[in-house]
């Protein structure tokens, strides 16, 4: 009976030394990571219509939001960045001087900049506590 006790504290010891192990905290899952429409057409500074279908945003100065990101999960607190911006017709530095990306990954940019008239396609990096994913080539903003 002794022996029995030994064996059976000795088995419990082992199996709670092997089953604590460095675990990551949490998750992220991005595979259905998507925006509906992936699509933000704004104007430029130079074809902004003052005096017709923009002056309601013009007289406010409200700026160009896009629709937030949909299909992301995970622990708390996720944080979102800008990772790559592409153009074959425009310039990705100044977009990237003025794009914005808030927590649920909704993109702003000021009513006035200075992007040149192009194609810009955006790819984000969402991270967490011990995750981080990439989501490449996610959204495209047209400048006109």
């Amino acid at each position: 009976m002794k022996r029995l006790i030994i064996l059976l504290v000795i088995g419990t010891l082992t199996w709670f030394t092997n089953g604590c192990q460095d675990i990551t905290v949490g998750y992220l899952l991005t595979k259905s990571a998507n925006y509906n429409p992936d699509t933000l057409v704004i104007k430029s500074k130079n074809s902004l219509d003052v005096a017709g279908e923009d002056y309601l945003r013009a007289k406010w100065g409200q700026p160009w939001v896009s629709t937030p990101i949909e299909g992301v999960e995970g622990t708390a607190q996720i944080i979102v960045s800008i990772k790559n911006i592409t153009s074959t017709s425009g310039d990705p530095d100044k977009l990237w001087e003025v794009l914005e990306v808030r927590g649920d990954g909704t993109f702003e940019i000021p009513l006035q900049h200075d992007v040149p008239v192009g194609r810009y396609v955006i790819s984000l990096n969402f991270k967490n506590e011990g995750y981080s994913k990439d989501v490449n080539d996610c959204f495209t903003i047209i400048v006109k």
